[in-house]
């Protein structure tokens, strides 16, 4: 076995080296398209009206700064509105939202819908269903920041019909803490892969922060299901499965902004990302029909080639830790550092291309976030120890999944909030 193992490296190197170059390039192309495409945008005016949802549980330390950044929202006032649903705060929430929303009445209708706690699907279901009235529906966290230009760019995408759903461009506020930089780096290298899936038309996670829906195609598919962690997540694979995406289009919109808190802890990321993990394996689990799908309406860089990839990462987590302790006893029997020196180059030159490539982010950051760079590559193994920690909570969990689909009511609880993280944007 311990012949096969440099071989099982290279090839998996290998692959990690090909995909990214595949994404890089891919992504590129996508930001040239999406910045062609802009300027024809920018001259017709469109302004469907739309409904910003943000559900809230327990966010009283927070809820009054999103609902500032939502104040300074560029869009017609008369076709926009807000609707706080409360999911079961039983702390100053409520209270907060209703003196908000008194206080600025005359700048911007602010609605507080209360109901028990049932989780974020449920609360965001009653609110579409019986109080929200817009063309689009938008949800917003409530630990999350919009930028005044968010609502106008990302509406300007559904002028194509085409065009179902779009998600944000999620990037974290830095908190000042070795953790929140390390998760703004991985945000902003995602977001490069987000923009391939685009242009390959093969997006299948619409996430909460930002994301916005045809209220047309909600209605088709009866909205939120409330038996997953990530409601999110299946929500976007229900319109698939429903609609398909070989015509119909689920897009990133690099150009919408918000901007959202890192997880305070490690102890915590563990926990948002074992959600995330298993929610997504949920998902996969009730649309597993959708894996080497023969529909003419399902794209086949979807279902054949990305879902099951997905999967098979998953494997190779597991495998990571034991890979990189052999890697590592290696060099420390030829003593040749050469290899390690190789990966970090081509790792830190990546990540500064994207840092590069990433126009939204001002120019003073990037020069920034480029001299971190070169120890991000150690810095993103504290990730890997939370992806191996995950999977493997989710592998033990695996025999559970079917289950665990049963709960018609998967509760929420939030994460610790930092009420002062939007002055480090």
């Amino acid at each position: 076995m311990e012949n096969f193992i440099p071989y099982i490296i290279i090839g998996l190197s290998f692959y990690s080296v090909l995909r990214l170059a595949v994404y890089s390039v891919s992504s590129n192309m996508h930001a040239i398209q999406q910045h062609s495409q802009a300027k024809i945008r920018a001259k017709d005016y469109y302004r469907p009206t739309i409904s910003i949802i943000v559900p809230a549980h327990n966010e009283s330390a927070v809820i009054e700064r999103t609902l500032s950044s939502l104040l300074n929202v560029r869009y017609p006032r008369s076709r926009i509105e807000i609707i706080v649903a409360n999911d079961g705060s039983n702390d100053d929430t409520a209270r907060k939202v209703r003196s908000f929303a008194a206080r600025h009445k005359k700048e911007l209708t602010i609605r507080l819908v209360s109901r028990p706690n049932r989780g974020k699907a449920a609360a965001m279901n009653y609110a579409i269903r019986h109080r929200a009235t817009g063309q689009l529906i938008m949800c917003l966290d409530a630990d999350s920041i919009i930028h005044p230009d968010c609502v106008v760019k990302s509406v300007q995408y559904f002028r194509d019909t085409k065009v179902l759903a779009t998600a944000s461009n999620v990037n974290i506020i830095e908190n000042g803490t070795l953790l929140g930089l390390i998760q703004r780096f991985e945000y902003l290298f995602s977001h490069h892969f987000k923009r391939s899936h685009t242009l390959l038309n093969m997006e299948y996670i619409i996430g909460g922060v930002g994301s916005t829906f045809r209220r047309t195609t909600l209605n088709q598919v009866q909205l939120y299901d409330s038996d997953t962690l990530t409601e999110d997540i299946d929500l976007t694979m229900k319109i698939i499965a429903n609609k398909g995406n070989r015509d119909y289009k689920i897009i990133f919109a690099a150009d919408a902004i918000t901007y959202t808190e890192p997880v305070q802890s490690y102890r915590g990321l563990i926990k948002q990302r074992y959600r995330w993990k298993y929610g997504r394996l949920q998902t996969f689990y009730k649309n597993r029909s959708l894996f080497f799908s023969r529909q003419a309406k399902h794209n086949k860089q979807l279902t054949w080639f990305l879902m099951p990839t997905t999967l098979l990462y998953e494997i190779f987590t597991l495998l990571e830790p034991f890979l990189i302790a052999y890697i590592i006893s290696i060099v420390i029997q030829t003593r040749d550092i050469s290899t390690i020196l190789t990966a970090a180059s081509i790792f830190t030159a990546l990540i500064i291309a994207n840092i590069w490539a990433s126009t939204h982010v001002p120019v003073r950051d990037r020069i920034r976030l480029s001299f971190y760079a070169p120890a991000m590559y150690i810095g993103m193994y504290a990730l890997t120890f939370v992806e191996y920690s995950t999977a493997m909570l989710s592998a033990i969990r695996l025999h559970k999944l079917a289950g665990s689909l049963k709960s018609k009511h998967t509760t929420w609880k939030s994460p610790v909030r930092n009420a002062d993280a939007s002055m480090s944007i």
